[in-house]
């Protein structure tokens, strides 16, 4: 592994040797990004329609193809990293997470493709592993806050629209190397033919993930496990820690002059991370998870005013897991006395047929509606485990399974209207849209989103946004519950943003700033009645969130800058006697910056720093749970580049001073916490063809 000191510097002595070395030929527009394009900068996730960046309503970031390539980025997380309010916690699997405070599996974030809907089946979670390397990405569009108005379920924290690389006119190949046995492939075709546009988007990631300090990390019960029953029968050593996954991901889309046809695929292997050792080293569980998503739709401009598409999908999805389980005799005294075998589960597949159809009729150039019908019908697949008996395997699926909710149906209908007013450079842009959802074994919502836009001039606005969005139950959240219909979780909120781009001494800026009030209501709790132990669900409770964030972008001939800034205010959970924020740190700052040394040669550095924060965590060697401290962090990466029109070389330093540092763990009291990459390399070369 290249983990020395030694060998960082000596990459960066070659490449900048190199860089001293090139030509000398200054290109002005490398980094640059004109005012006039700044401002015309289209977004779609806002309204479901192509609109300009400062007259969109609400806070939406958009990080494009040339900001990955300036900064190194190499996947959506680190992506999504830049943008001041989301919070995660890498627990080196999937991605859990949130929005502006709200943390969990990530299932009150809406993860589309496209504009297309990939939310898992099981569990609304936002399905982020590294089946998203940027080499997949051609631009990402983060919206803020509740839109279910437009979305529907889930889109309760905001929306991330990630649009892939197909249609972009281009042919590339890509490989990436790095240390812990990491490799990445990438193949992008586009081809257009007389009548018809082929395009195809693949990528495949290989990763041991099993760096020397995770090895011994989680072999150290107090700051890892704290689990009293199992801490001493668990294996320790560490050459038995395997950690292992595999990406395949595919992108597809074939356009004709009559129709359009493509599929969205991922399969992973081994999803769980670090977040469920158990007794051998295995990441939790050696699973397999994917989706296939397929669409078939068409675009229609019946006039100059009146616009729409149909289409139909179909999502697919599977869970197979093979768990390593324990015998423990009574006097097991350590991890050779348990008797340990392989029990398999799997859960699906299950599967969606969608039907949807929306339509923008544009009254004038400053008037115009936009309607629209959603409806489904989803089977989740019944959870199955393979139990060796005496009579051979035997299928059982466990009698807390609610298998009369695996299938469900949902309809919904909305609208939404905007006008402009114009006067001289000042503008008043007005949009109010309201959705109706209807859907099997939980209640039936009305959900309005109304946004004003106050243009002060053709540079800056003030956006006022109230918006509501909900998150219905889960098929898990009806296990063990005899309810036949559950709540949804709502969530409201009051936002204030002002977006302002501007020139000063031939520096280019763009800003949001963004004040905003979130509140989320209706919150699971299973309880068991004493008396006829029946298992109900209470919907209860309410946590709300205030804060601040703000990003300003920045360009100048060679030189390239972004800083972000967040500050969050949770309401405060109780443990024992204690009142604390828990996993959320206060404040993050973000600083980047990319320089160009000339047409060729680009060197970027960004600092990340988080605020210390608090978690909840089992009590170590005695029972109970305590508040535990995050401590704060501060680390450092850099990115170095050559590029040409016909290919590109990248190094790529993680952590770049090897800083020890942790993610919280909000999904429950163990392990403590997650230690975070030790520094590490990338090596990137990419050619198009």
């Amino acid at each position: 592994m290249l983990r020395s000191v030694n060998h960082c510097y000596l990459c960066l002595l070659i490449l900048f040797s190199l860089s001293i070395n090139a030509s000398e030929q200054q290109s002005e527009d490398l980094l640059s990004l004109s005012l006039e394009e700044l401002l015309n900068l289209e977004v779609t996730v806002a309204a479901r329609k192509n609109e300009s960046w400062l007259s969109s309503s609400g806070t939406v970031y958009v990080i494009k193809r040339s900001d990955i390539e300036s900064y190194g980025w190499r996947d959506l997380k680190e992506i999504l990293a830049t943008v001041p309010n989301m919070d995660y916690f890498y627990q080196w699997g999937w991605l859990p997470g949130g929005q502006r405070g709200f943390t969990g599996n990530m299932s009150g974030t809406l993860m589309l493709i496209d504009g297309r809907e990939v939310q898992n089946l099981l569990a609304n979670e936002a399905f982020i592993m590294n089946n998203f390397p940027s080499a997949r990405i051609e631009r990402v569009e983060i919206l803020q806050g509740p839109n279910s108005t437009l979305y529907g379920g889930n889109a309760a924290q905001g929306v991330i629209n990630v649009i892939t690389r197909l249609n972009q006119n281009e042919n590339e190949v890509s490989m990436l190397i790095g240390e812990a046995n990491t490799k990445h492939g990438h193949v992008l075709f586009n081809h257009s033919f007389k009548h018809a546009d082929f395009s195809l988007s693949a990528s495949y990631f290989s990763s041991d993930l099993d760096y020397d300090e995770l090895r011994e990390f989680v072999v150290d019960d107090n700051e890892f496990s704290r689990n009293l029953n199992r801490d001493p029968l668990r294996n320790h050593n560490v050459k038995d820690f395997r950690n292992k996954e595999d990406n395949v991901t595919l992108d597809a889309t074939l356009r004709t002059d009559y129709f359009y046809l493509g599929s969205n695929i991922t399969r992973t292997q081994n999803v769980s991370g670090i977040e469920a050792v158990a007794y051998d080293y295995v990441t939790g569980d050696d699973s397999y998870r994917g989706y296939a998503h397929y669409f078939l739709g068409n675009d229609y401009q019946i006039s100059d005013k009146l616009s729409g598409n149909i289409e139909v999908s179909y999502f697919s999805e599977y869970k197979e897991k093979y768990r390593l389980t324990a015998i423990i005799p009574a006097d097991a005294q350590n991890y050779n006395d348990l008797t340990l075998f392989t029990e398999r589960e799997d859960i699906g597949p299950s599967d969606r047929i969608r039907f949807k159809t929306q339509w923008q009729y544009q009254i004038n150039d400053n008037q115009d509606w936009i309607l629209g019908y959603d409806a489904w019908r989803t089977k989740i697949g019944r959870k199955i485990k393979y139990r060796q008996t005496e009579e051979g395997i035997t299928l059982i699926t466990p009698s807390s399974w609610p298998t009369d909710k695996e299938k469900s149906d949902k309809h919904a209908v909305y609208g939404q209207y905007s006008q402009t007013w114009k006067f001289d450079q000042r503008s008043i842009k007005i949009s109010a849209g309201l959705r109706y959802n209807h859907q099997d074994f939980t209640d039936s919502s009305w959900l309005p989103r109304a946004s004003l836009v106050y243009q002060l001039d053709s540079s800056q606005a003030l956006k006022f946004t109230y918006g509501e969005a909900f998150r219905p139950p889960t098929i898990f959240e009806f296990d063990l519950v005899d309810d036949d219909e559950i709540e949804s979780q709502t969530m409201k909120m009051f936002e204030l943003n002002w977006s302002k781009a501007f020139k000063w001494q031939d520096i280019q800026f763009a800003n949001i700033s963004a004040m905003y009030h979130m509140r989320a209501e209706n919150f699971y709790q299973k309880t068991l009645d004493p008396v006829s132990g029946v298992w109900n669900t209470i919907v209860t409770g309410q946590h709300s969130v205030k804060g601040w964030e703000n990003q300003l972008n920045w360009t100048a001939k060679q030189w390239q800058g972004q800083l972000s800034f967040r500050y969050a205010i949770p309401d405060k959970t109780k443990i024992n006697t204690q009142e604390k924020i828990l996993d959320i740190p206060k404040y993050k700052i973000k600083l980047g910056v990319a320089y160009s040394f000339n047409e060729y040669w680009k060197m970027a550095a960004f600092i990340d720093h988080w605020d210390d924060n608090y978690t909840q965590a089992n009590k170590f060697e005695s029972p109970g749970v305590e508040i535990a401290h995050i401590p704060s962090w501060t680390t450092a990466n850099l990115n170095i580049s050559y590029r040409k029109k016909s290919h590109s070389l990248a190094l790529y330093i993680e952590n770049l001073f090897d800083r020890e540092y942790f993610h919280g763990n909000a999904r429950g009291t163990s392990p403590v916490k997650y230690l975070q990459p030790p520094r590490n390399i990338r090596i990137a070369f990419t050619y198009k063809y």
